[in-house]
C-alpha cells in the first residue's frame, strides 16, 4: 500500500501543471560567459610599463608578455586622479560628479556597479588588494582582508598573499561551475617605494624582484635630472617591479587554472604617479593609463590601438558589453567594436575631473584632452590659494635645486598657483611644461575656444555644478563663490561618512 500511495503521489506532482515562467527556469541552461581578470596598478604613469617605452630595463617582464598576447592602447585614460574616485568610476561607469565619489568617499546609494551587475548574472566576484568593498553595493562573493589591520595604507605588498587567494579563487569558481570577475588591485608602485623604509607596519611585507639605482632609469621628460630626483625615481620603478612581480604570479595561477583562454584580462593603472605635476591632476601624464586587453580568439595577439581614445568610464559597458549583458545607464560608451579592429567614430577627446581628498582640502579641476591639446580650467587659482601636495624625495630635490634655477622656480610656482586656464601644445609639450593660454579671451585661438566649447558641453551634460563657474571664468568673485560653496559641501559630505567608516572598521 505504501509504494502505491509513493506512485500515485510521484504522478500527480508530475501531473501539476508549470507555469511558463517555471518551465523557463527548469529548461534554460546557464549562460556561457566569459572570465574577467581586471588588473589594476597604484600610482603609474602610462610610460613606465616596459611596453609603453619603460622607465628602467626589465622593467615589467610580466605586463610587456601580456600585451604581446593582446591589445596595448595609446590613448587610454583615467577620469580623475585620485585611486578611490578612480576605480569608482571603473566600476560604475558613471564620471565622479555623477555616482558621488569625488574624493575618498562611497559611491552613492543606489548606483549599479559592475560586480553587482555581473553577481546578479551568476558570476563568482571577488577582490584583493586596496579595497573598494562596500558590499551593499559590490555585491563582492569574495573579498580578502588583512586580519588586525583596517587602514589601506598599512596592507602589506606581497605577490604571495595573491597567488593563495587567486588560486583558492579560481578553485571555487570551477567548483562551482560559475564565471568570475575579479578585481586583483596592486599597492605598488604607491609610496612609499621599494627599498624605502616603511613608516607603519606592515608596508612593506615582500622585497622586489629586481632592485634599480639612480643611474639606470630611465626619466621622463616632466622630471629635471637631478640626483635626487633619480634616487626618489629609482624607488619608484623598485616598486614597479614588484608589482609586475604580483601580475606575474596571478597570471601564472590563471594559467595553471587552465583558464587563460576563457578569460578576458585587462590591466591598467589608476592614474599617474606620485610626482609633482601628475597625482591629484587633470595633465595627460596624470590620466594616461597603460591599458592592455588580452582575449584568446577575439582580440589579435600583439595589437596596438593608436587611433582612438578610451577612458574608464567605459570600461564597465565594454565588460558588460562582451558577456552580452547590457550595459545599463552609463557616462561611457563600449569599446567593444575597438577590441575586435574596427573603427569607432566620436574617440576624438576624452574629459578628466578633479575634485577634492578629504572636502574641505578641495581643489575642483576640469580638463579636455585631444592627442594633439589639452585644456583645464583651474576655478580655484586666484594667485593665493596653493596646490601643496608636492611631498617626496623628487619635490624635495626640485625645490632645493630650483632656487638656483629660475627655469624651474618658475615650473614649480606654476604648478603651486595655476591660472583659471591652461592649454598646452601636446604635440611639441607632451608633458605640459609651458601654458599656452593668455588671460583675454579675445586673444584665445580657434582650437583653445573649440576646446572650451566641448568642455562647457560635457559639464552641462553631466550636470557638474562647475559649469556656471567656468562659463563667468573671468569673474575671480563668481569663482571664489563658486570654491567656497563646493568646499563646504565636500567637507560635510566627508564629515557624514565618519560613522560608516566607524562601523565598517576602516577610513577611506
Amino acid at each position: 500500500m505504501t509504494e502505491f500511495k509513493t506512485r500515485v503521489f510521484c504522478l500527480v506532482i508530475a501531473a501539476i501543471p508549470l507555469s511558463p515562467a517555471v518551465r523557463a527556469q527548469q529548461l534554460r541552461a546557464p549562460i556561457q560567459r566569459p572570465n574577467i581578470l581586471l588588473l589594476v596598478a597604484d600610482d603609474m604613469n602610462q610610460d613606465t610599463p616596459g611596453c609603453f617605452g619603460g622607465a628602467a630595463p626589465d622593467i615589467t617582464p610580466n605586463i610587456d608578455a601580456l600585451a604581446k598576447g593582446g591589445m596595448l592602447f595609446e590613448h587610454a585614460y583615467v577620469n580623475i586622479s585620485i585611486c578611490t574616485p578612480s576605480r569608482s568610476v571603473m566600476l560604475s561607469g558613471l564620471y565622479p560628479s555623477r555616482n558621488g565619489a569625488e574624493g575618498f568617499q562611497r559611491i552613492r546609494q543606489g548606483t549599479r556597479t559592475l560586480p553587482a551587475a555581473l553577481n546578479e548574472h551568476g558570476f563568482l566576484t571577488g577582490i584583493i588588494g586596496k579595497p573598494l568593498r562596500q558590499q551593499d553595493l559590490f555585491r563582492w562573493s569574495v573579498t580578502y582582508r588583512w586580519q588586525g589591520v583596517g587602514d589601506e595604507d598599512q596592507w602589506g605588498r606581497d605577490p604571495e598573499t595573491y597567488r593563495s587567494f587567486v588560486r583558492s579563487f579560481f578553485a571555487m569558481s570551477r567548483a562551482s561551475n560559475q564565471p568570475f570577475f575579479l578585481m586583483a588591485s596592486s599597492h605598488d608602485p604607491h609610496r612609499p617605494f621599494g627599498g624605502d623604509q616603511p613608516k607603519k607596519p606592515h608596508q612593506q611585507m615582500a622585497p622586489s624582484s629586481r632592485t634599480y639605482d639612480a643611474e639606470e632609469v630611465n626619466l621622463p621628460g616632466l622630471l629635471p635630472d637631478l640626483s635626487g630626483v633619480r634616487k626618489d625615481f629609482a624607488g619608484y620603478c623598485t616598486s614597479v617591479r614588484r608589482l609586475d612581480d604580483m601580475v606575474g604570479t596571478v597570471l601564472a595561477e590563471l594559467s595553471k587554472a587552465g583558464l587563460d583562454d576563457e578569460t578576458i584580462v585587462v590591466f591598467l593603472a589608476d592614474h599617474g604617479m606620485p610626482f609633482p605635476g601628475v597625482k591629484f591632476n587633470c595633465y595627460p601624464d596624470s590620466l594616461k593609463t597603460p591599458l592592455i586587453v588580452r582575449w584568446p580568439g577575439k582580440v589579435r595577439a600583439g595589437a596596438v590601438d593608436a587611433d582612438h581614445m578610451v577612458s574608464t568610464v567605459d570600461l564597465m559597458p565594454t565588460l558588460l558589453d562582451a558577456v552580452r549583458l547590457p550595459p545599463g545607464n552609463s557616462d561611457g560608451k563600449s569599446f567593444l567594436p575597438v577590441l575586435g579592429g574596427e573603427r569607432q567614430p566620436g574617440r576624438d577627446q576624452v574629459f578628466g575631473q578633479f575634485h577634492h581628498i578629504h572636502g574641505k582640502d578641495a581643489l575642483p579641476m576640469r580638463c579636455v584632452l585631444t592627442k594633439d591639446s589639452a585644456y583645464v580650467f583651474n576655478p580655484w587659482s586666484n594667485g593665493q590659494r596653493e596646490f601643496r601636495r608636492l611631498g617626496g624625495g623628487a619635490a624635495d630635490a626640485m625645490k632645493r635645486a630650483s632656487q638656483d634655477d629660475p627655469e624651474l622656480a618658475a615650473r614649480l610656482k606654476h604648478v603651486r598657483f595655476r591660472t583659471v586656464e591652461e592649454f598646452f601644445d601636446l604635440k611639441s609639450d607632451p608633458h605640459c611644461l609651458q601654458n599656452l593660454m593668455v588671460s583675454d579671451l579675445r586673444q584665445h585661438s580657434p582650437e583653445q575656444k573649440r576646446l572650451a566649447g566641448l568642455l562647457e558641453d560635457w559639464m552641462t551634460s553631466i550636470n557638474d555644478s562647475a559649469v556656471v563657474a567656468f562659463q563667468h571664468r573671468t569673474n575671480s568673485d563668481r569663482l571664489e563663490a563658486y570654491v567656497d560653496a563646493y568646499r563646504t559641501r565636500a567637507a560635510a559630505e566627508v564629515e557624514a561618512l565618519k560613522a560608516y567608516e566607524k562601523a565598517q572598521g576602516f577610513r577611506f
